[in-house]
């Protein structure tokens, strides 16, 4: 891992309940440079992560986790894919990754590029997003996560949302629950 500033090996520290990242030089930042064993590529716009996410649905509300990661907002299950993964396995993996939670049935929701900055580096992401109200597992979060809310759609106006959570639950008409 390298510090986004200047490059140079960061060591992971804990700020606030919240992860930072700090460097010899000192640079303190919530963003370093790791794109090893992601699938990325190079635009003119800078580097393209490969996305996915999930949105799990349950009695009409959908699962958001609180990041202890930056962005320090309220998310869906989503992750980066690794290098040569599909996917449709990859949202598996990372939902059983964040959330202890086996899906099973998914459906595909939405793709497309939507700029984000992520902590580990790009700006701008290449989403797979799917659907899932089919799950089976006792709910605990990894530590990515401070925890976890179901949350009525009606109520994501007044969260605290990562950009594309934003977009995919409440600026777009992608749920029709």
């Amino acid at each position: 891992m390298k510090c986004i500033t200047c490059g140079k090996e960061v060591e992971i520290i804990d700020s606030d309940g919240k992860e930072m990242y700090l460097c010899e030089e000192g640079h303190k930042n919530k963003r370093i440079i790791e794109n090893e064993g992601l699938e990325f590529y190079k635009t003119a716009k800078g580097t393209v992560h490969k996305s996915i996410g999930c949105v799990i649905i349950k009695e009409g509300k959908v699962l958001l986790l609180e990041r202890r990661k930056f962005p320090y907002k309220f998310t869906i299950p989503a992750g980066h894919l690794e290098k040569g993964e599909v996917p449709s396995k990859a949202v598996k993996r990372e939902v059983k990754e964040e959330t202890n939670l086996k899906i099973d049935d998914i459906e595909k929701l939405f793709s497309g590029e939507i700029e984000d900055p992520c902590r580990r580096g790009a700006d701008i992401h290449n989403w797979d997003l799917f659907y899932s109200s089919s799950f089976k597992g006792e709910l605990e979060t990894n530590d990515e996560a401070n925890g976890y809310r179901w949350v009525k759609l009606s109520d994501l106006d007044s969260m605290n949302l990562t950009k594309p959570t934003e977009e995919f639950l409440v600026n777009k008409d992608l749920l029709n629950f």
